[in-house]
């Protein structure tokens, strides 16, 4: 064989050696299509002598590479116009690959979803995007172009399972790293509140790691699957999951009150223990949030529009709730534009609260489109931001405007 190299047939997943169809004990050794009249153009004599060419039985084969043969991109690029954007990736979601086809490729978006459905054996459905997210929910519209018209599929992160109905909720593969390096820092003992919580990618994993967690979501479809996954990972005791609006949910968390504590004590940044409380209210689907509940984190992750709820913490926390209690953490998803500076996102963060942010961190998530930067604004909120003004400050200032100081 090595001194037939560079003359045998070398095609990507077909063998050179095949049965004889004549006689099935025999074997035929392929070459290339230039040698087929068995004339070995290439081959030298000494060559010839060495291999004993002259003693070898030639013939002719007939190699059919059928539709079986190809993938996608090699059948697509058969199948369309020549100059057509072929898609040669896809993302996908459990068992349905969703595409965004350019106006060029319409008038054969079934032939495309047809043969991506023919040459990837784990998708079930194939879909593409329709117009532009207009929703109140920021949820696509999908159209079928072929294969199952069930949208309802599982998908897994870290090894955890969600279900999700990819036609009713939100839902993006990309962000998994961001949703481990998140979750990371919530500490034993600490309580997540996740206001704008999807179908649960941080409260869920949250719970697994121990971590009790307050989770909402305006979506009804999100905070229903939000609830199934959390039983389906057997977790339901440590979330609490409500469907409202998310200024709503946090106004009503932080409205004078008091939940239980749990008997159990944990020691915060702050290198104070203290006990944890926890509501034991909120697990239907109608449940109100507890007033007076204390947390550690908050998560906001609706980057189009979440930094515009800040506003709902300025002076909205109790003193007497709060008091021995370390103020939170909050967790904002916004986008940066190419023009703007990180000094720019955080300005903009303190114009929607109202107050200064200080010692903020900014992480970038990812890429969304050139010049946009999906980005996590991180910081405490400072005791001046987070509670109104005492009763003393309005008295004393009353009685200056009295006096005339």
């Amino acid at each position: 064989m090595k001194a037939l190299r560079g003359l045998v047939l070398d095609i990507p997943r077909q063998q050179s050696v095949v049965r004889d169809p004549s006689d099935d004990s025999m074997r035929l050794l392929l070459l290339k299509e230039e040698v087929k009249d068995g004339s070995l153009p290439t081959m030298s004599e000494e060559r010839r002598a060495e291999i004993g060419v002259d003693a070898l039985e030639r013939t002719t084969h007939d190699l059919v590479l059928s539709y079986d043969y190809f993938n996608a991109e090699q059948v697509l690029r058969r199948l369309l116009p020549e100059g057509c954007d072929v898609p040669g990736s896809f993302e996908t979601v459990g068992h349905i690959a969703h595409l965004n086809l350019r106006d060029e490729v319409l008038e054969h978006k079934h032939v495309i979803g047809r043969v991506l459905l023919d040459k990837n054996p784990r998708l079930k459905t194939v879909v593409n995007k329709v117009g532009s997210i207009e929703s109140e929910f920021r949820v696509p519209t999908w159209e079928l172009l072929a294969g199952d018209t069930s949208l309802e599929t599982e998908v897994r992160q870290h090894g955890i399972p969600f279900k999700l109905d990819f036609g009713e909720v939100y839902w993006n593969s990309r962000l998994e790293a961001e949703h481990k390096r998140l979750i990371e820092q919530i500490q034993p003992g600490e309580i997540l509140c996740d206001a704008m919580c999807g179908i649960g990618p941080f409260a869920v994993p949250a719970a697994k790691a121990g971590r009790r967690v307050y989770a909402n979501d305006l979506n009804p479809s999100c905070a229903r699957y939000t609830r199934v996954n959390c039983v389906g990972n057997k977790v339901k005791n440590l979330v609490k999951c409500y469907n409202m609006c998310a200024r709503e949910f946090i106004r009503k968390l932080l409205q004078p009150g008091k939940v239980e504590d749990t008997g159990e004590t944990t020691v915060g940044t702050d290198g104070k223990r203290r006990a944890v409380q926890w509501a034991a209210t909120g697990e239907d689907a109608d449940g109100e949030p507890p007033s007076g509940a204390v947390f550690d984190h908050v998560t906001m992750n609706l980057p189009a529009t979440a930094i515009e709820f800040l506003d709902v913490f300025k002076g909205a926390f109790d003193r007497e709730t709060w008091a021995g209690h370390q103020l939170p953490v909050i967790h904002v998803y916004t986008f940066k534009r190419a023009m703007e500076t990180v000094e720019d996102v955080v300005r903009r963060g303190e114009g929607h609260l109202g107050a200064a942010i200080a010692n903020p961190t900014v992480h970038e998530v990812r890429d969304v489109a050139p010049n946009k930067i999906m980005l996590c604004l991180s910081f405490r909120i400072t005791p001046d931001a987070a509670f109104p003004p005492e009763d003393g400050t309005k008295g004393k200032e009353a009685k200056r405007a009295k006096t005339g100081d």
